[in-house]
C-alpha cells in the first residue's frame, strides 16, 4: 500500500446542517480520504456505507436546525471516522435495529457516546465513531 502505511495524516472535518441532502458529500469526502489512503475498492465501499447509515441515523434523530460534524483521520492502515451531532432523544442510533447491524458488519469498531449538548439545555449530543482497516476482515 501507498500513503496509508507510511504515516498518520492531518485529519479532515466536515460541517453541514443535519439534512440527508448532505449525505452526497459525506459519502464523497469518505470516499476520497479512502482512495487517497489507498484502501481497496470493498473497503471503500464499505466506508462509504458506513458514513451513509452513521449519518443518516444521525439526521434522522437530529434536533431541527443542527449541525452534523464529520471528522476523518487516516493511521496506519486504518481510517477512524467520527460523526456528531445534537439529537433530539438518546436513543440515536437504535442499536437493535438492522441498520445497527449492518455498521456492526461494515466496521471493525463502533461506538456511541451520548452527552448533554453543548450550547443548548434540550437534546443530546450524540457522537458515533467507527473504524475501518484496509484489508480487514469486517
Amino acid at each position: 500500500m501507498g500513503q496509508g502505511t507510511t504515516a498518520s495524516t492531518a485529519p479532515v472535518e466536515v460541517k453541514v446542517c443535519a439534512e440527508f441532502g448532505q449525505l452526497p458529500v459525506l459519502r464523497a469526502v469518505a470516499e476520497t480520504i479512502a482512495v487517497l489512503a489507498d484502501f481497496n475498492l470493498d473497503d471503500v465501499s464499505d466506508i462509504k456505507l458506513a458514513v451513509d447509515e452513521v449519518c443518516s441515523q444521525l439526521i434522522k434523530g437530529a434536533v431541527g436546525g443542527a449541525e452534523l460534524v464529520c471528522t476523518f483521520r487516516v493511521s496506519g492502515l486504518t481510517l477512524e471516522a467520527t460523526a456528531r451531532t445534537d439529537t433530539v432523544t438518546d436513543t440515536v442510533p437504535d442499536e437493535r435495529g438492522f441498520g445497527w447491524h449492518v455498521l456492526q458488519t461494515l466496521t471493525d469498531t463502533i461506538t456511541v457516546d451520548r452527552r448533554p449538548p453543548e450550547h443548548d439545555t434540550t437534546g443530546h449530543r450524540t457522537t458515533i465513531v467507527f473504524t475501518k482497516t484496509a484489508g480487514g476482515d469486517a
